[in-house]
């Protein structure tokens, strides 16, 4: 099921069950910061499911966001390579640099 695959792969449930979309988001690290976030959004239409993929990153314009449809035949992973490689190729723009003192994707607190 999509569902747990998500939440095995790290992404967070942010949305009460009667709502829709679903969110599930992910928040994408190094040690440098927050690179970008990616959201997958669940709809239930008629008892269909459908899945869409959101790439949420910075440019020098503001914020981007990319999104995938269709992504039935697609891994995650395969999905998660592909916005890497636009966020790469996009000039890897931080979303949040962490100041001095944070690390490993941790807030200081």
């Amino acid at each position: 099921m999509m569902k747990d695959k998500l939440l095995k792969e790290g992404y967070k449930r942010y949305n009460q069950p009667e709502e829709e979309p679903i969110l599930y988001q992910k928040k994408i690290t190094d040690k440098k910061g927050i690179k970008y976030f990616i959201n997958c959004n669940h709809y239930n239409t008629h008892g269909m499911n459908s899945w869409s993929f959101e790439l949420q990153t910075e440019s020098v314009y503001g914020t981007v966001n990319t999104t995938l449809f269709n992504t039935k035949d697609k891994t995650i992973h395969e999905i998660e390579m592909y916005f890497e490689w636009i966020w790469d190729f996009n000039g890897s723009r931080y979303y949040e640099e962490f100041a001095k003192g944070e690390k490993d994707g941790e807030t200081a607190k």
